[in-house]
């Protein structure tokens, strides 16, 4: 019993970290992103441009969990292996997402956002792959969002959003699943391409 007790704060600080990691996933930020600029004059020129996004960028990963239990080549490796179909999916949205934007001629708002993820995703492929260093999706996928609801909404998402990501951060190392570096560069990636598209497209 006394055992028990001892272990119950750690418990409940894993448990913490867990919730976070769960409600700072990239669908469920690109979900919340693309919601929040529903109430933003001018950013959607259709409410077909929200629901391609939210399908494209939020919808189409999520399939990942799913599809992972059921092909082989990433069934039997676990973890790596729904880590590799995500990343897999997340480039599949993002492509057709952008393809969306082109063929339909989408506001440059919102063309900027599905740009932004396209070459975010690919990016940390490269890094990935190329570099073999284990840069953070969980990490870009939570900080594009968030710097994108700081530049369009303004001082108080950006307030909010580095506590969140400091949140995220926490939990990320405290878990093991990242380094702080390999948290910080994830991270860093789509701040930049999110600059490179506001310069290029705004």
């Amino acid at each position: 019993m006394e055992k028990a007790q001892m272990l119950s704060p750690k418990k409940a600080t894993w448990r913490l970290a867990k919730i976070i990691r769960i409600i700072t996933v990239p669908p469920i930020m690109a979900l919340t992103v693309f919601t929040a600029f529903l109430f933003m004059d001018g950013f959607y020129t259709s409410i077909w441009e929200y629901v391609a996004a939210v399908a494209f960028i939020a919808l189409l990963p999520i399939t990942a969990y799913p599809l992972q239990l059921v092909i082989p080549p990433f069934k039997s490796r676990g973890r790596e292996g729904q880590r590799a179909l995500a990343f897999v999916m997340c480039t599949l949205g993002y492509i057709l997402g952008v393809a969306y934007g082109l063929l339909f001629s989408v506001g440059r708002p919102i063309f900027t956002m599905l740009l932004t993820y396209l070459l975010s995703g690919v990016t940390l492929l490269a890094v990935n792959l190329v570099f073999r260093f284990k840069a953070s999706g969980h990490a870009c996928g939570l900080m594009g969002p968030l710097a994108a609801l700081a530049y369009f909404i303004g001082p108080f998402a950006l307030i909010s959003g580095l506590f969140l990501f400091a949140a995220a951060f926490w939990s990320s190392v405290y878990m093991k699943r990242h380094t702080a570096a390999q948290f910080a560069v994830g991270a860093a990636i789509p701040v930049a391409w999110l600059i490179v598209c506001i310069v290029l497209i705004l």
